[in-house]
């Protein structure tokens, strides 16, 4: 059954109208009729609606043809339905004008035979009117109450998508508030934007939520309707999803709490608690820390919206969860990596097959505002330890190198273990020893020698990438190499030397800056 409303068409058909006469405007008939109204003055401009069906005598116009034309325009304008008149008494017939104007707007004019009351045509017409509406009405109630109770039964949104498809008889599309699809109906149906599609937002306490599309342009009133109860429903679908969500959110953030601050937690608890959290035993974990002078995210806001989606996307390509915690001006990443995931050696996939540290490092390290360590890659019940190592990474890194925003436990752990091996061993001899000289001519002429030398060693003797980390010219690097080796005396030529300077360089930095 097809809802389309009371169209003028129908109108004509109406026993009280059998002997009117369509005029002009045929083109029009399939306009539907949602209200009636009778006019006896000439200015009708602003109080004229869509859908209206208009009944004069002329009366009010019959010195002035013009008026006429005024109306019709006004009615076409509004998106009236048809103007009705009874020519007979007041006006000379129905001007060829007129005519002209109604049928460039497709506008119905319909002559009523003078003998007909107003008042039968208007109960008989508004009758009409209320019982498409009621029918309407009632329709709708059942489209509701059978979409409704799919999200209460936690049937699923293709289900409620596949209902959706076939009230309105077309494909359908829901995609997300980034414009990801979510599900369609056929489910195979893909999604590609068309000119023959109309789409409609959907909204959760008056928040984009996502977007509506059906696969066709025309939609008769029914569809219309089911369209809109569809847009309630995946609302309350969208909705029932995001307190789901954040109820696993909230209980995923305290069972990450519980394993950061290092509780006595066994592995068949953390087990246990994992899988419920849809979080699997055999995942690795390494924890990205990220801080900066201002709260986390605060002026990077823009950044980690493209960090978070970045992870998000690659988490669902590796089958894997990402958890995402702030703690005051810190933002942790936990991120996970299957390990018995298979290796895929097509060219689009090589970027599942990058380490986090890899990926991301291009966002962190086009902002001088925050710094990021990465721990390493850890059991779940394991996670403080990545945790531990993602602060090393920073606290060393940074001590090494103040002009990077990104480093790595790896990248340090040597220089971790120095410092560690340090509480029991004095080193302080052979730094003293091996690049006394230069510290001592570093201090009395405010020179970076020591600095240059650990930059020139950690680059492999590299003067091009030395100079750009310590943001000087090639030749300055170059002379203060040749400066080094006649302070110091160095044989920069051994490779063990080479080795030695590096260490004591290091630690020297490292304790200079504790």
């Amino acid at each position: 059954m097809k809802f389309k409303g009371l169209t003028v068409e129908d109108l004509l058909k109406l026993p009280i109208l059998k002997n009117a006469k369509l005029v002009s405007g045929e083109q029009g008939l399939h306009r539907i009729v949602r209200y009636i109204d009778i006019m006896e003055v000439p200015d009708v401009k602003g109080w004229l609606r869509e859908g209206e069906l208009i009944l004069t005598t002329g009366y009010s116009i019959r010195h002035d043809p013009e008026l006429l034309l005024n109306l019709v325009e006004q009615l076409a304008q509004t998106g009236a339905a048809a103007l009705g008149i009874k020519p007979e008494r007041f006006m000379n017939g129905i001007p060829q004008a007129a005519i002209d104007l109604s049928n460039k707007h497709h506008l119905p004019i319909i002559q009523i035979p003078n003998g007909v009351p107003y008042i039968d045509i208007t109960y008989t017409v508004m009758e009409q009117i209320l019982d498409k509406q009621a029918a309407l009405l009632r329709r709708s109630e059942e489209v509701y109450k059978t979409l409704t109770n799919l999200v209460l039964s936690n049937s699923g949104i293709q289900v409620v998508a596949d209902n959706v498809a076939k009230l309105v008889k077309c494909p359908i599309w829901v995609l997300g508030n980034t414009g990801e699809l979510l599900v369609s109906s056929p489910a195979t149906a893909s999604y590609e934007p068309s000119m023959i599609s109309r789409q409609w937002d959907v909204t959760v306490d008056n928040q984009f939520v996502g977007r509506l599309v059906v696969g066709k342009q025309e939609l008769d009133e029914l569809e219309f309707v089911c369209i809109e109860q569809a847009r309630l429903v995946f609302a309350l679908e969208f909705m029932r999803r995001k307190t789901a969500y954040d109820t696993e959110q909230r209980l995923r953030g305290t069972l990450f709490e519980e394993l950061l601050m290092g509780l006595p937690l066994t592995n068949q608890e953390v087990e246990n608690k994992g899988k419920q959290l849809g979080l699997q035993p055999e995942w690795l974990w390494e924890v990205c820390l990220i801080e900066g002078e201002a709260a986390v995210p605060g002026d990077t806001a823009p950044l980690f919206a493209q960090v978070i989606e970045l992870v998000n996307r690659q988490s669902a390509k590796r089958k894997v969860r990402a958890h995402f915690q702030q703690q005051a001006n810190r933002l942790l990443l936990l991120l996970a990596s299957a390990p018995d995931a298979p290796v895929k050696k097509q060219a689009h996939d090589m970027e599942a097959l990058k380490d986090w540290s890899d990926m991301l490092r291009p966002f962190f390290e086009q902002d001088g505002k925050i710094r990021c360590g990465f721990g390493g890659k850890q059991p779940l019940l394991e996670v403080n330890r990545s945790y531990k190592e993602a602060k090393k990474a920073i606290a060393l890194g940074s001590r090494l190198d103040k002009n990077r925003q990104m480093f790595t436990f790896e990248e340090v752990e040597m220089f971790h273990l120095l410092l560690e091996a340090s509480d029991y061993v004095n080193f302080h001899p052979l730094i003293d020893k091996k690049i006394g000289r230069l510290s001592l001519y570093d201090k009395e002429n405010g020179s970076d020698l020591v600095t240059t030398l650990y930059y020139y060693l950690a680059t492999g003797g590299s003067l091009i990438e030395t100079a750009n980390r310590m943001y000087v010219h090639r030749n300055s690097v170059k002379y203060r190499i040749d400066r080094i080796k006649e302070i110091a005396n160095l044989d920069l030529d051994n490779p063990l030397n080479r080795f030695v300077y590096y260490l004591c360089t290091a630690f020297y930095l490292l304790n200079k800056t504790e």
